[in-house]
């Protein structure tokens, strides 16, 4: 309860979340070295010369960077300097890219959207170094309008066990759905089919990610309220953002959690959630260390102890390491 100490409400509210969680104790992140820099949405990615890349939601989709995991970083730009070219509302404020390497060379998908709209859509970038001015736009993917079943927003690539490209997206309204695409990973070719869905009003699951881990695909989302945070009207203890996980042999599932409960049915085990001066941690990804060869949780929190308290324009990057020895990610410190 470190971070607490700073603010009377933070107290209340920090051991309001730590009853609402039972027993579990979460480790803190990895300090970062240097001064603060804003990231939402993480997207981590090491390049071959070990060279860390970080992406995060708005600044045009940032671009972060670092010779050490503990920093110190430094913002060297953007992926979409001038926009995307997909002509809808959010253009110019571009959400949650995605960064992975296939066919040498870096694909970022990343959404355009605007708080609380269906009129989504999905678009990829392609890099072969991932430096600033090297990203070409190759626009929309997919797309979502007002009365779909989906929000076409977060979008995360992952490769299925037959080696086929599989495109995992959603927000709110039935939560996480997943398109096929074609090999040239920029074409869809089915259509969307749930894979995540919390039935809790107001349906609150986002972020998706897919890692697989021996012979298991996981599938982590980001569930509860994420941003607009107010001091001194905070949602419910518990009702911020969190993780949890499911896994399947399949990388379309059934996703299950650790007691069996099919994710699409509000399963899902929890892997992170609020403590001390971590609040409301989500918009998770992983990615295997070059240089350690271990596996490192990427997220981000708001700092109960920043300037201002909860205030989600302070959104701060979370490192932990995975302990997979149980068959679930159990977070560690690094």
């Amino acid at each position: 309860m470190r971070g607490c100490l700073f603010f009377v409400l933070a107290v209340n509210v920090c051991l309001a979340v730590a009853s609402q969680v039972g027993e579990t104790l979460f480790p803190d992140p990895l300090p970062i070295q240097g001064p603060f820099f804003f990231v939402h949405d993480p997207s981590l990615v090491q390049r071959e010369d070990g060279k860390y890349f970080l992406f995060t939601t708005h600044d045009k989709a940032g671009i972060i960077t670092a010779t050490h995991l503990n920093g110190p970083w430094t913002e060297v730009g953007s992926i979409l300097p001038r926009n995307s070219t997909i002509q809808l509302p959010g253009r110019d404020d571009i959400w949650a890219p995605d960064v992975s390497f296939h066919n040498g060379e870096y694909y970022a998908y990343y959404a355009v959207s605007t708080f609380g709209s269906q009129n989504s859509g999905i678009g990829l970038a392609i890099s072969q170094t991932m430096e600033p001015g090297s990203w070409v736009d190759h626009g929309l993917v997919f797309n979502s309008t007002t009365g779909d079943e989906f929000n076409a927003i977060d979008p995360n690539l992952s490769i299925d066990e037959h080696g086929n490209p599989v495109l995992s997206f959603g927000s709110f309204w039935d939560d996480i759905f997943q398109v096929s695409l074609s090999k040239d990973l920029r074409t869809v070719i089915s259509s969307p089919v749930q894979a995540s869905f919390n039935s809790t009003s107001p349906n609150p699951e986002e972020g998706a990610f897919i890692w697989k881990h021996d012979s298991f695909f996981y599938l982590f989302i980001s569930s509860g309220l994420c941003c607009g945070f107010v001091a001194d009207d905070l949602p419910p203890a518990g009702d911020e953002y969190k993780v949890f996980v499911g896994r399947s042999k399949s990388a379309h599932g059934p996703f299950l959690d650790k007691n069996g409960l099919d994710m699409r049915e509000t399963g899902g085990t929890l892997v992170l959630g609020s403590h001390g001066n971590i609040y409301a941690p989500g918009g998770q990804v992983i990615f295997t260390d070059k240089k350690t060869k271990k596996d490192v949780f990427v997220y981000h929190y708001v700092p109960v102890d920043s300037p201002s308290p909860f205030n989600d324009s302070f959104s701060s990057l979370g490192l932990n390491g995975i302990d997979w020895n149980s068959g679930w990610p159990v977070l560690t410190a690094l």
